[in-house]
């Protein structure tokens, strides 16, 4: 069976592995210059700059199943994180997993003795070994309720929420209003406590480049944009690329979620959320391996993070790297305003330390949103039109792993 996959991402490019392991001829076309789709690193004057910050949880099902860890040579950011608030700096930690911050975090007053207490159960229950975890959608919790609602009722203080809840998780629903699914809540807060945080030694990009290894050379066909889907009679059969027809026996669409519904003309998640990312060379200490968090309002970075500390190549032989980020978007402000900005918070949160800037990376569609009862109406991986299925996290859930589970699932139906 020929299998032709639009989008060299990572829904496509694990789509593609699985079908090429099962025999199947598969040809993946991209519109862009490399593969990853949003997971992209690029090199400027020896600096890794990831397209925006991302980590990868090694407790990932998917991922399991379709990388090499060690080819990756991951490496890992320590548990919890350094909570400022203004020029003053807090460290907040599991005890089990970093012992040296077990004294810092229980003298610290970001969270009251029930809130460290309420940590405890709270990864015991969700990191239990016997539940199932392959996806957000398994996540057995009480209600599909806002995370700050399933926060509350577990116990939380409103001052844990604001000092450490609301800019963790907002790192990575990119909405500090925890107004995101409590079963994405419940689903990463399962990965962190399974697995580590990190990133590959050269950059996120190592990721999707492994995948793409698995598949034949000549297979994986850069800046071809595909136009159109081609029918004959009900079946999608053949699309047409760089003016081009190519015929298959089943097409894969597996682009980020506006332009699958575009090309493809079904209707997937609607709503956006983004980011700006804001690269500095570091002069100075920040915060080590420990992500750094804004707390409290009118903060004008989320977190910020030494990407050098956790891998040094990140960076020229002894320069540091540092990524900060801004949730949402800042159309008004030109580049110089924002380096200047970030720089001003900065220096209250690391005021032994210099910054110069390096890139700003305008990011306005990192994941599709998931408000409750998101995922329970996500589309399948086959359509009503034979021939033609859906790749992507928004059949899932926005993440590495929903991406990659995506791919296999789509590769299956295929094959089915």
């Amino acid at each position: 069976m020929r299998v032709i996959i639009i989008g060299a991402g990572l829904a496509g490019l694990t789509c593609a592995k699985v079908l090429n392991t099962n025999g199947h001829e598969v040809s993946v076309y991209e519109a862009s210059d490399g593969v990853g789709g949003r997971v992209r690193t690029d090199e400027a004057d020896g600096f890794l700059l990831d397209r925006g910050f991302q980590v990868f949880f090694t407790a990932y099902p998917a991922a399991k199943r379709h990388l090499d860890y060690g080819r990756l040579d991951l490496r890992a950011f320590d548990p919890g994180a350094a909570i400022h608030r203004g020029r003053r700096t807090d460290v907040l930690s599991d005890p089990l997993r970093d012992p040296a911050s077990a004294v810092p975090g229980l003298l610290t007053d970001v969270a009251s003795f029930a809130d460290k207490l309420n940590t405890l159960r709270l990864s015991a229950k969700l990191g239990a070994k016997g539940l199932p975890v392959d996806s957000v959608t398994q996540m057995e919790i009480e209600a599909e309720v806002l995370a700050e609602q399933y926060l509350l009722e577990a116990g939380f203080s409103e001052r844990i929420l604001d000092n450490f809840f609301r800019p963790f998780y907002g790192g990575i629903f990119l909405d500090r209003t925890l107004a995101t699914s409590a079963r994405v809540l419940a689903f990463t807060f399962s990965m962190l406590t399974r697995g580590e945080t990190t990133v590959p030694t050269l950059g996120m990009q190592r990721i999707p480049e492994q995948l793409a290894s698995h598949l034949p050379e000549g297979s994986v066909h850069l800046s071809s944009r595909v136009e159109e889907l081609l029918a004959k009679g009900e079946r999608v059969s053949a699309v047409r690329v760089n003016g081009a027809e190519v015929e298959a026996d089943a097409v894969v669409v597996a682009t980020e979620s506006p332009s699958a519904a575009k090309l493809a003309g079904k209707p997937t998640p609607e709503g956006a959320v983004g980011e700006v990312c804001v690269y500095y060379e570091l002069s100075g200490r920040a915060d080590g391996k420990k992500v750094g968090l804004g707390a409290g309002d009118g903060v004008f970075f989320n977190n910020a993070s030494e990407m050098t500390a956790v891998s040094d190549a990140y960076a020229p032989t002894g320069r540091k790297l540092l990524s900060a980020v801004h949730i949402g978007q800042l159309d008004g402000l030109s580049d110089n305003e924002i380096y200047r900005r970030g720089i001003t918070e900065l220096s209250d949160w690391y005021p032994d330390a210099d910054f110069r800037p390096l890139a700003v990376y305008r990011l306005p569609f990192c994941q599709f949103a998931q408000p409750p009862g998101t995922h329970r109406r996500t589309p399948g991986n086959a359509t009503d039109e034979p021939g033609l299925y859906l790749a992507g996290e928004y059949t899932e859930d926005a993440s590495i792993n929903g991406a990659m589970l995506s791919g296999e699932k789509a590769a299956k139906a295929v094959m089915a």
